[in-house]
């Protein structure tokens, strides 16, 4: 037991005289300072990248579900329609965003209900539509001008 309590006692002296001639040349506190300033600059630069990401397929995957669901809710309450299938959602622009949403047939008779289905699942993930009018949609967030639109 004397012997760990030696080895502790030799460990700890040693560090301690390590630290003292680092201390000396002034060496510790400029590479601490410097590999923080480091690993704060990457993940500040990581996390910005992420979340510009993040907002745009929030954004993209809100307007594709409400599509779906518009088209689902039309073909529902006139059987006579011919289903319609979301072919896809394109994303253009870097801070005014065009969001493309293109359908398998015309959805020329069910544009607002489509408009009104695609405003309600954006609100429903947090976004607040500016306005929309025949086939087009706007919103603004802090990062980005959205401009959504249906293509037939």
């Amino acid at each position: 037991m004397n012997y760990l309590v030696l080895i502790k006692k030799d460990i700890e002296e040693y560090i301690q005289r390590m630290i003292d001639k680092m201390d000396q040349r002034g060496q510790i506190s400029v590479e601490y300072i410097l590999l923080a300033a480091i690993v704060l600059f990457i993940v500040i630069a990581f996390g910005w990248v992420v979340a510009n990401e993040s907002e745009l397929n929030s954004v993209a995957s809100a307007v594709k579900m409400g599509a779906e669901n518009g088209t689902t809710y039309a073909s529902i309450i006139n059987p006579q329609m011919q289903p319609v299938r979301v072919t896809g959602v394109d994303i253009n622009g870097e801070d005014d965003v065009t969001i493309e949403v293109r359908f398998s047939s015309s959805v020329e008779s069910i544009n607002e209900t489509i408009l009104k289905s695609i405003n309600n699942s954006l609100a429903g993930s947090g976004y607040n539509a500016i306005s929309f009018s025949e086939s087009k949609l706007y919103l603004e967030t802090n990062r980005h001008d959205y401009t959504i639109t249906l293509v037939y």
